[in-house]
């Protein structure tokens, strides 16, 4: 399926600061742990949820500025914040048929989890919780896919594989979204699929492959 990709690099987004769901910058997420103070922003930026008796296309219209401002919002915070500007190629946007994918993924020497385990490292943890402080701005339900390499997991517990692997890595980052203010009844799917979708098909065993993927689905199905 189609999908317009956004990659994080340095220079400015191009949008005022108006554009975005978050304004003054976001200090460090290493120290900041309350959210920000600002309203609830629907679909359409106010304070309010969207009102289902506009017509379906005015409502697609306005969620997909939100999700608009949902990529602004993360590319500033990335270039506002040094530690997260390191990490600018590990958090890639995506518009998709059935709403705004979110992927979190490996780059060589800067991993999302601990090799072998479902514990988070400094840098998935503060990306993690970089999406919970936007994403708790919108009401829409998010699924979230766990992704491993190639590389059979290496352990005496052979009943333990990448299946379970890449599951668990999800649960842990649906534990952090919660824990940071994202309600549990948002989280509609958590799933892990192993090497089975990988990210660098040409190259399966990249560490690219490993990632997290969440979708913030849209409220109105697949587009046409």
């Amino acid at each position: 399926k189609e999908a317009i990709s956004y990659y994080f690099t340095t220079g400015s987004s191009g949008k005022g600061a108006g554009d975005s769901i978050v304004t003054g910058g976001m200090e460090s997420l290493e120290t900041v742990e309350k959210p920000y103070a600002m309203p609830f922003v629907g679909f359409d930026g106010s304070s309010e949820f969207p009102d289902f008796s506009e017509p379906r296309e005015i409502l697609i219209k306005k969620e997909k500025e939100a999700f608009d401002r949902v990529r602004i919002a993360l590319e500033e915070a990335m270039m506002s914040d040094p530690d997260l500007l390191e990490l600018h190629d590990s958090l890639v946007v995506t518009e998709v048929k059935d709403g705004l994918q979110i992927q979190l993924i490996d780059q060589l020497n800067k991993p999302i989890f601990a090799s072998g385990t479902a514990k988070m490292t400094p840098n998935g943890a503060r990306l993690s919780k970089l999406l919970a402080r936007v994403l708790k701005q919108l009401p829409n339900t998010m699924r979230i896919e766990g992704h491993t390499d190639a590389v059979p997991y290496a352990s005496a517990n052979k009943s333990y594989t990448n299946w379970e692997l890449s599951s668990d890595r999800a649960l842990a980052v649906r534990r952090m979204l919660i824990a940071m203010g994202i309600a549990d009844s948002r989280i509609v799917g958590v799933e892990g699929r192993a090497s089975a979708e990988p990210y660098l098909a040409e190259d399966p065993k990249a560490p690219q492959n490993r990632r997290i993927s969440l979708v913030l689905q849209s409220a109105y199905g697949e587009k046409e």
